[in-house]
This record gives C-alpha cells, structure tokens and sequence, in this order.
C-alpha cells in the first residue's frame, strides 16, 4: 500500500485543485469549534448542510473525539435510507421504536456495522479503523484499496498544523495509519473521509468551500466535552436545555393555572443519589416568561448543571449591566449586612428582521435550607444564604446566541437562579433601564433580588430563628412580596417590566397562602418569642392588611379574579377578634385589636399605633365597598381608644410611642415615616365618613410632622401627597424626599 502509482497521484492533485477552483461563500459559523482554519471544516459544513452529520445543539460539532458507531450508523442510513426492520428481536443498549433502533437495525440488516456482542449494538461505542474500512466498502461497494480514499482524506501538513490539543491521537504519516494499529476514528477524519468517496461517487457533484464567521464566546463560558449528557426541555416558546457531567432523567411535569398566568414545571433527576433540578416556566398574561430554575442537591458529591437557552436570527445583542452603578451598602459586616446585590443585567436581543427582544438576568443563589421544630409540631423556616454568584455567559454562532446560566451545589444546598423572558422591550427607553438600576443600586435592601418560583427571598432580621452563625438569615417576607414600588412605576411609565413583576407578585401571593384563610408568617421573631412566647406560624395584622390592600387597590387593573375578597376576609377577621380575646380594651366602647395572632397559642400581644392604624382603615374601606355595618362598628371602637389615649401616644419630643403594651405601657421607638403615611390616611377616610375624629388625627398628624421636620428626617412621596389634599401641606417635614417609607 505503500507504492502510490503516478495517475493515482495526478488523480488526487486534480480532485485537489477542483476543490480549490469551486468558490468560496461566506457563511455563518454553526459550530464554536469549528472553526474557519479547522482542517475539515469544508467536508463538516457541506455534510451538516446535508444533515448526514451534524452537531449538538450547544452549538459544538466536538470534530477531534472519537466516531462511535451509532453515528456511522445514522450518516450511513441518511445517506442510503432507513426503514423499521421488522425483526423479532433489538438491542438491548437501545429503546426498541427509537431512531436508534431504526439506524441500528438498518446498519446491521445491510452489513455495515456489526454488532459489538450479541444483543448490543454497542451505539456510543467508538467505531475503530478496521470497523470503518469495512463499513465504507460494504456501503458504497468499493475495492479493498482504501488508500485511495485516505491518502486524499487525510490532513496534509497544512493541516495538521492548524490541529492543536487533538485529545484522541497525533496524527501519523497516512502510510503507517495504514499499516499499523487500530487507531479509533475522529469526527472530524470520518467527515473528510465520506464526504471524499460521496464526491467519488457523484453523490455531491460540486464540493464547496466555505468562509466561516468567526464565533464569540464570553470569557466565562466553557465549552462542553464529548462525555457531557444533554436534554432538552419541552417548552416551545423559547428552546430550553439541560448540560451536565451528570446524567440526567425526566420525572415529570405539572401545570399550575392561575385564571391569570400559568406555571409549566418540568422536573429531571440528577445523578442516582436523590439530586433533582426543577424547571419552572411562568407565562404571564402579556405573552412574557418568568424562567426559575432550582438545583437541590442531598448528595454527598458536587453537582453542576447548566439551564441553556438558544436564541436564533440575532443580528446583534447587548448587556446592560446593573454593576455600572455602584451598589450604596450602608453595612458592610457580612454577619448583619444584606449580601445580595442586583440582577447580573438586561440582555436586549435586535434580532434580523429588526425587532427587538429583552431579557432581565438575575443572580444565581447558593443556600442551605434551616428549619426549627417546636413542641406543638409548629416550625420555623428560612434560608442560610452561602453566595450570590453571576452565573450567565454566552456563546455567539452565526446569528445564533446559546446563553448559559449555571447551577452548582455542594452537598445539602440549593442553587436558585432567575430570568424574565420578553419579545418585547421591557422598559421603554434606556433612560428607564438606567434610572431603575440607579433606584436598585440605592435601595438594594427593599428590591427583591432573589426570585423562586416560591417567592423572593430577603434578608431577616437579626431578631430571628433559626439563626445560622453567618447571619445570613434570608426567607419570604409578606411585605417584599408585594412589590409596592414596581406597581408605582408601572403606573407612572408603563413599563413592561414593572408589569411582570406585579404579575409574578400576585402567583407568588396566592402559592404562599395556598388554602389558608390568610398570609401566615413562616419565621419566628425572637423578639415576640421573648415577649409573648409566640413563634411561627402566627398572623401579622400588618402583613395580611397590606395585601389585602394590594388586591383592593389593583387586582381589578391586573385581572385578578375576586380581587376584593382578601379586603372582606381580612375585615372579617378583625371583626371576629373581640370574641376570640384578641383583644386590649381601653372602655367598654373602646378597644385595640392585637398585633398578632398565634394559630395555636392562646396569648394576647401588644398593639402598636400602625397596626391599629392599618386594621382601621381597612375596615373603613371594607365598609365603604361592601357597606357592612360591623367594619363601622370595630373601626369605630378603635379610633374612639385612639382619641381616649391620644396624650398618652405623644411623647415628650412629639413623637408618637410605637406601642401599647396589654398592661397599657406606651414604649418604643415609632418608624421614622409610616405612622405618618397611615394617620393620613385614616384622617381622609373618616373625613368622607364621619368628621367627628379629624380634630385628634389632626392633632397626631402635626406632632408626627413637627417631630420628623426638626429632626430633619424627611418625607415620603405618599406624605408630601397626602398633607396637600388634607390641607395642612404647611407641615411637611424638613429634609430629603424618600419613595419608600422608613
């Protein structure tokens, strides 16, 4: 085989010069590793082009790893034909009715490949050289002299110098390829191979040439390897996939309907210790996504996983990132501080027809799940957050964009990661994304940060438990959930974002309450645990009252069914806690309703002026909307303590005591603003219903406002709105205006 005669050599020199002659065109590049110096990169894209051989959906052809017979088998099928053989017997390494099945079983009904032991085909082994000397000629009935085929096949010395790290064999001299060894055969060589004996054979009667763009990766992205297990998620709208060294396997899917939104949730064992990841796609109303996904991971072993998303007809794309502004930390000690930051940023898409496409890319989240258990079975939950990690990176083929978002758990921890999915812009100029993640950059601890498909989870008080010796104590916070400063927003500009986000916080309401009759507190509060002796479950009058609020004032504008229903079932509750004990009576016609409410402890707690405040004016509303006399009677009993004891409630420096104690003790420091903010709104509400309490509410109001202006503390929004239409706009406080109250 050595002695090459001369019309072979002038044949191989004139094939090689027709190849040279074809034009070139200029075309996107498929495969991040196939480049546009690859020594086969002609015989790769014209068989890809033919779909005799193709690549994996992350964008990677792997040319230099070993050919395994199963993918001889479908090259050779697609280019002959396949059908179902009908024989009585499979593989037991392979589905029976697959297309496995179908190329296997055409491989070995023609002779081509046979199989590597009785029963098994052997479909990911690696097919050596003797294996496909002998299927190329069975194939295409060609003579033994299979020289002729590689001495025009193999990579020149041009070639080869453009190979590096090729990780299955250094290429030899094609004579002693020949003669010695077994070797196993690359991808990329069987591509060469075949695509020269179809070209012999007038299947391809013009071989072309191809110009390849060159591919962008970010510097973080890592290209997978040949032993990495692939999947893809059945969710059309947007193709999802799953990449891990660890194999992984489907176990089910469930759809959660809202009336309102929608969430498709898809669940895949990891590994075979019990780890598991958990896909959960939200479509909300206007068409937009919510993608969360979940790495729970019992096992003794690190896991990876990566959740792909491919992106097709990208003319070009962006990243506006939020760490272009400084985040405004107040605390730096890890044990106290909120150590979440911000979203990583907006991937904005202009895709070839010219429209544009938006994507909100969260952080991922490591944590570890705590949990107390008391005496009566009761507990407390919440999560130790390990580390906020940027887990997104990209890589760019063509006009296609493969973004990657990576989960990675140790032994006992969950990875938590988000994004928001839009065929639409999500804000409506840069100015808006920029002013947005100048506000997030300033008030990182009242934006939520880390979404679940369960919830945000934010940082807790230190006044907390369980209590890991971090400090970084994170749970879902009722308050948070509410997302109060997106639905402002959306109502100043519109902005689709802030839309999603009112969305989302509506489903995470209604998974939160589940089949309860209110919002229950999941974290115990070592300061009422210390006072009272209460711990979690217990009912927050604050918490319920404020979503009840959400619903009333803007469930109707979302499409929320029933969304006054939480207003009356909250009214109802407050009616019904005079008979329950709840209760600290001031006169036989006046009392206050307790702060909280245990769900299965008897004890009655303090009552602080916002929370008589807050239950107050809801069932005022609650009257106004359902015109029930019982919310005018209760709201009526509580304002009339308010005005025996209003001396009382004013301290010294004008401020208002923060609470009354069942003993009737007046103590605490009150919030700098939202006492404010409810005494305002309790003197409108009695202004449309009956004037007879304006005079005290006045009187509080401007002691209140007189406290924060000399102590030049400031205003919110809310308060400077509110002073004006009740008049008394001369009293607003000195100092900087807030959006949020203190």
């Amino acid at each position: 085989m050595r002695k090459w005669n001369t019309a072979l050599v002038l044949l191989a020199l004139l094939f090689m010069c027709s190849i040279q002659s074809a034009s070139a065109q200029t075309t996107d590049v498929k495969y991040i590793d196939v480049s546009n110096h690859h020594w086969a990169k002609n015989e790769i894209m014209q068989l890809d082009e033919m779909k005799i051989i193709t690549g994996n959906f992350d964008m990677q052809f792997h040319p230099e790893t070993p050919l395994t017979r199963g993918q001889a088998a479908v090259s050779l099928s697609k280019i002959f034909g396949s059908k179902f053989v009908d024989q009585s017997f499979g593989f037991s390494d392979i589905a029976w009715g697959s297309d496995k099945a179908r190329f296997a079983l055409t491989a070995v009904e023609n002779g081509w490949i046979q199989p590597s032991k009785r029963g098994v085909f052997g479909f990911n082994e690696p097919l050596t050289k003797t294996e496909l000397w002998n299927s190329l000629i069975t194939a295409f009935d060609m003579e033994k002299d299979f020289g002729k085929v590689l001495s025009t096949s193999w990579p020149s010395s041009s070639d080869r110098a453009t190979v590096q790290n090729i990780p299955v064999y250094t290429f030899p001299q094609v004579e002693e390829f020949l003669q010695y060894g077994d070797s196993v055969v690359s991808r990329a060589y069987f591509s060469k191979a075949l695509h020269r004996i179809l070209v012999e054979t007038n299947r391809i009667k013009q071989p072309k040439q191809f110009t390849l763009t060159a591919p962008e990766e970010s510097v973080t992205y890592s290209e997978s390897v040949p032993e990495n297990h692939l999947g893809s998620v059945p969710f059309s709208t947007h193709p999802l996939y799953l990449r891990s060294k660890e194999a992984f396997e489907y176990i089910d899917f469930t759809q959660t309907n809202y009336d309102f939104s929608r969430d498709s949730t898809y669940r895949y064992a990891v590994g075979t210790d019990g780890a598991e990841v958990k896909l959960t796609v939200r479509q909300l109303p206007n068409e937009d996504v919510f993608v969360f996904s979940e790495l729970n991971n019992p096992t003794d072993t690190p896991i990876t996983v990566e959740v792909l998303q491919k992106e097709e007809d990208i003319a070009r794309f962006n990243v506006f990132r939020y760490d272009r502004y400084p985040l405004m930390r107040e605390n730096k000690d890890r044990t106290d501080a909120d150590m979440t930051t911000y979203p990583t940023g907006l991937l904005r898409f202009i895709k070839t027809d010219g429209t544009v496409e938006e994507r909100m890319i969260g952080q991922a989240y490591l944590s570890k799940p705590l949990s107390l258990r008391y005496d009566n079975g009761e507990q407390s939950i919440s999560r130790e957050l390990l580390e906020e990690q940027e887990n997104f990176s990209y890589a760019l083929a063509g006009k296609t964009l493969l973004s990657s978002y990576t989960l990675q758990a140790n032994s006992g921890e969950i990875a938590d990661h988000w994004y928001v999915d839009s065929d639409e812009p999500l804000f409506n100029s840069k100015d808006d994304i920029f002013k947005w993640m100048r506000e997030t950059s300033q008030n990182h601890k009242k934006r939520n940060n880390w979404y679940t498909a369960d919830g945000s989870y934010n940082k807790l008080a230190d006044s907390t438990e369980p209590m890991p010796v971090t400090g970084q104590n994170y749970g879902r916070t009722l308050l948070m959930l509410k997302e109060d400063r997106a639905l402002t927003l959306y109502h100043e500009n519109k902005g689709r974002y802030f839309e999603n986000l009112v969305y989302n916080a509506f489903v995470n309401l209604k998974n939160f309450k589940q089949d309860k009759a209110y919002w229950e507190t999941e974290v115990t509060s070592t300061y009422l645990k210390h006072l009272y002796d209460i711990h979690a479950p217990f009912i927050d009058t604050r918490f319920n009252e404020q979503i009840a609020l959400f619903y009333y004032n803007s469930g109707s504008e979302f499409g929320i069914p029933s969304a006054n229903e939480p207003l009356r079932n909250y009214a109802d509750l407050l009616v019904s806690q005079q008979q329950k004990g709840n209760i600290n009576r001031v006169a036989s016609d006046a009392y206050y309703i307790a702060d909280y409410f245990p769900i299965k402890q008897k004890v009655t707690t303090h009552t602080s002026m916002n929370h008589a405040l807050g239950g107050m004016n809801i069932l005022l509303r609650s009257y106004q909307e359902f015109g029930d006399w019982r919310y005018l009677h209760t709201a009526r009993t509580i304002q009339r303590a308010i005005v025996y004891q209003k001396d009382q409630w004013i301290r010294d420096n004008g401020d208002i005591w923060y609470k009354v104690s069942p003993e009737f003790h007046f103590e605490g420091d009150d919030y700098k603003h939202l006492t404010l903010e409810d005494l305002i709104e309790s003197y409108q509400l009695w202004q449309q219903i009956d004037p007879i309490y304006l005079p005290t509410l006045k009187q509080l109001i401007i002691s209140k406002a007189t406290f924060l202006s000399n102590e030049k503390l400031g205003y919110t929004t809310k308060i400077k709105k509110g002073l004006k239409e009740i008049g008394l706009y001369e009293y607003l406080p000195d100092g900087d205006e807030f959006t949020d109250a203190l």
